[in-house]
């Protein structure tokens, strides 16, 4: 399992520093590797659509429910989790989302690792009006609150490393 996190935030790493690359500097190195990123993200997105109804599938046949740390939020109960922590962060994600799917283990890691913030989940596609709420143009959005106010948000998929980075620079 942990390779495969590993693998995986490679892959984002590559992509965001691509992308960050290609805005700074625009030659024929940092052209080819954003086209390449773009080239796997479009692909992640791809497959994570057209392998929705098997994943479906096995999480309701084969998976247990298992003990994770994160919250499901939805329109009932997010304001109760608001008020009762001081620290919250909220990822924006949806089944069809190759990025937000490549976030799923990076994200269980972040939570199992994390100590004094509560990691939460909402899903796009069942939660509309949450996104109106909050002002989600783009998944996978993550959303830092501290004592029920937001501080700040990232777009993107990011790494543990960057979960960290981002998690513990609050205002």
């Amino acid at each position: 399992m942990y390779l495969i996190i590993e693998m995986i935030e490679k892959l984002i790493k590559y992509q965001n520093d691509s992308e960050k690359n290609f805005e700074e500097k625009k030659n024929i190195s940092t052209i080819v590797n954003y086209i390449f990123a773009l080239i796997i993200f479009f692909s992640s997105t791809i497959v994570s659509a057209f392998t929705f109804p098997f994943r479906f599938l096995y999480k309701k046949i084969f998976l247990k429910k298992n003990k994770s740390k994160i919250i499901h939020l939805n329109g009932k109960n997010i304001d109760s989790v608001l008020k009762e922590e001081k620290l919250v962060l909220i990822d924006f994600w949806a089944e069809w989302c190759g990025p937000c799917l490549m976030m799923n283990a990076t994200i269980e890691k972040f939570a199992n690792e994390s100590k004094n913030i509560q990691i939460a989940k909402v899903n796009a596609d069942l939660n509309r009006k949450l996104l109106d709420r909050f002002q989600i143009r783009g998944l996978p959005q993550f959303i830092l609150l501290k004592n029920g106010k937001e501080i700040k948000r990232y777009a993107g998929a990011m790494t543990v490393f960057d979960l960290n980075k981002f998690c513990s620079e609050t205002d």
